[in-house]
């Protein structure tokens, strides 16, 4: 049991009892700033009364003692109003609980009864939206379930328990939580809930295996080998320093690291080490030699540095090995080769001027300069910065101004230098000087680039262009054109906004003239309905058998009114937002009996057989219970509506993932056509809807279903083939609760049923 678990009951009678206190202290306070309150202007008056304000001070010593020592009680006052205030502040924060941590305290039916400030921040729902609310809201989907078994076990009452659980944001967002349960105290009893987020714990958690595993393989794949020395023993040595030692697949952990080091350095290496673990001095670097067996020592450089590793102090060395540094150099010859190599095949002309002590002078010059000036290799050996210009085509003054630029330190260039002789080219000249490492200027290097080719390119690019001005003018124009047309659309737009509001208006009107209609139509129909009954049953004479058959007529006719009216009043209530549900739990099959009997007269007359059929006798739902038989009436009366005489209706419930039911609704009439079977739920909608239609209706039964069915977060969808029948395919909540047996189906009606109505 955690120390949370074990403090639970005792938080929650401190919590009371710092309520308390608390509304003591307020009331308290509040008592003693009206006292002060009304003291402070009894000295003022005081101050201000004749016998006091004319009179020095000096007149009266008891009067003026008395009201300075009122003056200092006054002040004592306030400061203890700002004491008190301050510790009624205190007091009520330790009512709300700690901010970082959600109470919760539940009744005995696991409604909440208390909401901390704290639960408010971890959840976003407030406290008075919570409270009386049943605690499952606040659960993920299957959180609830999965642990109220332990909730529910008495042991929960004396010790409690915790437990990892996702609890749901009013937002709908998931949040891991450590959840601790326990016994609420008090007279009241309950339970007291007390989360906090392991978001940032988790998170943390993660960032820090990633920092973990990224060390690990930093240390494990470095080149460089790595070992952690405690007391000159090895404590950790990485797979790079036992293959440098050629001891791949042999532990080092736990060795001395003497072992390792050649006997010529053992005795220096391991003092400075010892120091080093010491602390005197913290950072180190060494050459030495290491054993290797079987092969000859390695030369290697040592780094060291104080560390701390598993709690005790200890060495964290690099070992480098030295016999790079030779494949380096090795490696630098050979690069020096290469770029040898790339002069010689680079394709800008490249040139080195050297001082010669007449000037400047070629001391190398690669085959593409060699190619430019039309000279064969040793031609331009040399050959002074007047003479490589000649050769060139240049001016003299270029190529020996860009040299003294580089000469000084500086480097120049000069773009697009046509070349003279027989030989046309245009050249970009570059001169950039070489200095040594102490950067002395050495010599100088000049590169130049044959871009003939180039300004050939712009010249037609730049005759490109102009063409493209052009074009670009009268893209201009038309976007000018676009422009206006885009301002006409968007008055357009503007009366069509102003179209929409008028329509938004009638549409509403249309809505309020059909709740009007409907209401004054329903009342005298019927009290024509009941004097027409009233008729048929010769209570006001006797008929003849004509008169009764009519009678029978108008009285089917009313009937059929008074159930178009009920629709209307059914969708001008949704349409105006006016309907409200009762919600309770239903059993399905008392829903689905009473639609058919509603329909019973119907269904007999078309001598039309209704079979249902349950998964369970259980099966429930949840909503309101008129509403829902206006579903299933509209749904049988379609079904005998638009069937066959002999046909079947076929009704079937069963349970679906999520905590739905759905049920199935089929018949073997007429069927719809897939294209219009989308179009169906939608308001006044029919699929005969020319004067020679040979169904009745108003369209819009089937739209007041699927509305009915998204109050309650249900659905509604079909499936048909024409001539063959349909199937509606509703989803309805499933309610909490099983039936009783009290409510289950009477004999005769259990999880089959067939009848001919």
């Amino acid at each position: 049991m955690s120390a949370l678990q074990a403090i639970a009951p005792h938080l929650l009678a401190a919590l009371g009892l710092a309520l308390a206190i608390a509304a003591v202290a307020i009331r308290a306070l509040a008592r003693t700033r009206s006292a002060a309150r009304d003291l402070g202007r009894d000295l003022t008056a005081l101050r201000r009364h004749p016998l006091v304000g004319p009179v020095p001070p000096a007149s009266h010593p008891a009067l003026d003692g008395a009201v300075r020592e009122l003056a200092l009680l006054v002040d004592e006052l306030r400061s203890h109003v700002v004491s008190a205030q301050e510790r009624a502040n205190v007091l009520q924060e330790l009512a709300d609980g700690p901010s970082d941590v959600a109470l919760i305290g539940l009744d005995g039916e696991w409604l909440v009864a208390s909401f901390s400030r704290g639960a408010v921040q971890l959840t976003g729902w407030g406290a008075a939206e919570m409270a009386g609310r049943h605690v499952e809201a606040l659960f993920a989907p299957g959180e609830w379930e999965r642990i109220l078994p332990k909730m529910a076990r008495r042991s929960v009452r004396e010790e409690g328990f915790a437990e990892t659980v996702t609890l749901t944001t009013r937002g709908g967002e998931g949040r891991p939580c450590r959840l601790s349960v326990g016994p609420g105290g008090g007279a009241t009893g309950g339970t007291l809930l007390v989360a906090r987020d392991l978001g940032a714990e988790i998170e943390l958690e993660r960032r820090l295996r990633i920092s973990e595993e990224r060390h690990r393989r930093l240390v494990e794949e470095v080149r460089d080998g790595v070992v952690v020395l405690q007391a000159g023993n090895v404590a950790y040595a990485n797979p790079a320093l036992a293959r440098l030692l050629g001891r791949e697949g042999e532990s080092l952990q736990g060795r001395p690291f003497k072992d390792l080091i050649e006997a010529r350095d053992l005795l220096r290496v391991i003092d400075l080490l010892a120091r080093a673990e010491r602390g005197a001095p913290d950072t180190g670097e060494t050459s030495c030699r290491l054993a290797t067996p079987g092969r000859a020592p390695i030369e290697a450089r040592l780094t060291w540095s104080a560390t701390e590793y598993q709690g005790r102090r200890a060495v964290f060395c690099t070992v480098a090995d030295l016999t790079e540094r030779t494949r380096h150099e090795r490696a630098l010859v050979e690069s020096e080769a290469r770029l040898r190599a790339t002069l010689e095949a680079a394709g800008d002309g490249l040139v080195v001027l050297s001082d010669s002590g007449r000037g400047l002078a070629v001391t190398l010059a690669n085959p593409a300069l060699l190619g430019l000036a039309a000279a064969a290799p040793g031609d331009l050996d040399g050959a002074v910065a007047g003479a490589l210009a000649g050769a060139l085509g240049l001016a003299e003054e270029v190529v020996e101004t860009l040299a003294e630029e580089a000469r000084a330190g500086r480097s120049a260039r000069r773009d697009g230098v046509e070349t003279a002789g027989e030989r046309r080219a245009i050249l970009d000249l570059a001169a950039a000087p070489i200095r040594s490492r102490s950067g002395e200027v050495l010599g100088v290097i000049l590169t130049a680039r044959d871009v003939t080719t180039r300004f050939d390119h712009e010249r037609a690019l730049n005759s490109t262009v102009d063409e493209l001005t052009t074009a670009k003018a009268g893209l201009e124009a038309s976007l000018g054109e676009l422009r206006e047309a885009r301002e006409a659309l968007s008055e357009r737009n503007t009366a069509l906004e102003r179209l929409n509001t008028e329509l938004r208006s009638l549409d509403e009107m249309k809505s309020n003239l059909l709740a009007n209609v409907s209401h004054e139509l329903h009342t005298p129909l019927v009290s024509i309905k009941g004097y027409t009954e009233m008729i048929l049953k010769r209570k006001l004479g006797p008929l003849t058998p004509e008169q009764e058959r009519g009678l029978q007529v108008a009285n089917k006719n009313i009937d059929r009114l008074i159930e178009l009216i009920d629709n209307l009043l059914s969708f001008a209530r949704l349409e105006t937002g006016e309907a409200r549900l009762t919600i309770e739990d239903i059993p399905l099959w008392q829903l689905v009996d009473e639609a058919v009997d509603l329909v019973g007269e119907r269904i007999r007359r078309r001598n039309i057989s209704v079979t249902t059929q349950y998964e369970g006798d259980d099966l429930m739902v949840r909503g309101d219970r008129v509403k829902l038989g206006q579903v299933f009436t509209n749904l049988l009366t379609n079904a005998v509506k638009f069937n066959r005489d002999g046909g079947r209706i076929a009704l079937a419930g069963r349970r679906t993932a999520g905590g739905f039911v759905e049920i199935e609704v089929a018949d073997t009439g007429i069927g719809i056509p897939p294209e219009e079977q989308e179009k169906i739920f939608e308001r006044f909608y029919q699929v005969e809807s020319g004067p020679r239609r040979r169904y009745e209706g108003t369209g819009i039964g089937l739209s007041i279903v699927r509305d009915i069915l998204r109050l309650h977060g249900g659905s509604i969808r079909v499936h048909s083939v024409p001539e063959e029948g349909s199937t509606f395919v509703l989803t309805l909540p499933m309610a909490r609760r099983t039936t009783t047996g009290e409510s289950r189906p009477p004999a005769g009606r259990g999880r089959a049923r067939e009848s001919s109505e």
